[in-house]
């Protein structure tokens, strides 16, 4: 019995740490433990959307997350250090720790204070008392090293989604945005560092999946917004160029770099309820230019997907500043 609950107790921590590490350092998105986690959260803060908490969305995801994690942490290191009377002992009398004491234990253990008024008792317990010790500021460390990464992607984040909302603050002026420069010279001079900083944001889906559910309430910082008007009008824009041109092999180039931030996402096309026919009626702000815009449904579906999970609609993108936002 007590070699099953020592064994019960190390799975569950080492479930943690598979988990922790995946999400934390492995660069391809969460584990399967914070992926559950993270989308039900999600699903709670878009329902919440008009109220404060969805202002807090990315640090509730985050703390919540580290939480749970400490929390399986400390039950698997308890469950191994309750697995017999001698596992922890009183340091002065030498007598078995009760389940309380047993439980404070654990936790200075884990945050390697070592007061050593409690010890233990025999050597399997020293064993495991080491390599859980070290494993605990190992989780601490790394876990501070990821907060710092993922305000820094937070924060790159916000800045691209600024960076395009200066174009224009609809579709419609950064629709007149290009259309008033003489063979789209801004584009074509910036496309490219438009385009890198699109793919760094990109790879911080992998390298840091915790910064997709950091939400916005506002336009100009939500960057799948800014990002969706953005791929609408270059779509429209291109048709003005022969393939061949410089222009559109720059917005072309541009256009990639926005579907590889979809497909890098976090949110499957499936995800979301996506209607076509709802997106013609928005598109079809373009006909009074004499435009047609071919739809291209695997990429409609992927951002009406990541639309949805960070509390935005088509209907959103499509609004101009002349209707009164709520």
């Amino acid at each position: 019995m007590q070699t099953a609950q020592i064994v019960i107790g190390l799975s569950i921590i080492l479930f943690t740490y598979l988990d922790f590490f995946h999400t934390t350092l492995s660069g391809n998105g969460f584990g399967i433990f914070s992926r559950i986690v993270n989308q039900i959260l999600n699903r709670i803060m878009i329902q919440n959307r008009t109220r404060t908490i969805f202002k807090f969305s990315g640090i509730t995801h985050l703390l919540m997350t580290t939480f749970l994690w400490m929390l399986l942490l400390f039950i698997g290191t308890y469950t191994v250090f309750s697995a017999g009377e001698e596992m922890v002992v009183n340091g002065t009398t030498g007598l078995p720790a009760t389940h309380p004491e047993r439980f404070y234990y654990t936790g200075y253990v884990l945050s390697t204070l070592g007061i050593g008024d409690f010890v233990p008792g025999n050597d399997t317990s020293r064993i495991l008392t080491g390599i859980l010790s070290f494993s605990g500021f190992i989780l601490i460390t790394t876990g501070l090293t990821y907060l710092l990464s993922v305000i820094n992607a937070v924060l790159s984040k916000k800045q691209l989604a600024f960076l395009i909302s200066t174009m224009g603050k609809d579709v419609e002026e950064i629709f007149q945005f290009y259309k008033q420069q003489e063979d789209l010279e801004n584009l074509v001079s910036n496309a490219s560092g438009l385009r890198q900083q699109i793919l760094q944001n990109a790879s911080s889906y992998l390298a840091f999946p915790m910064v997709n559910y950091f939400l916005s309430k506002q336009h100009e910082s939500a960057l799948v917004v800014q990002l969706a008007r953005l791929y609408e009008v270059l779509m429209i824009i291109k048709l003005d160029w022969k393939k061949d041109s410089v222009q559109h092999k720059k917005i072309t180039a541009l256009l990639n770099g926005i579907e590889k931030y979809l497909e890098l996402g976090l949110e499957d096309p499936d995800a979301a309820t996506h209607s076509e026919e709802e997106l013609k009626t928005y598109r079809s702000h373009w006909m009074k230019y004499g435009y047609y815009f071919e739809n291209h449904l695997e990429m409609d579906r992927q951002f009406t997907s990541s639309l949805k999970y960070a509390g935005w609609n088509w209907k959103e993108v499509y609004r101009l500043k002349t209707v009164s936002q709520e």
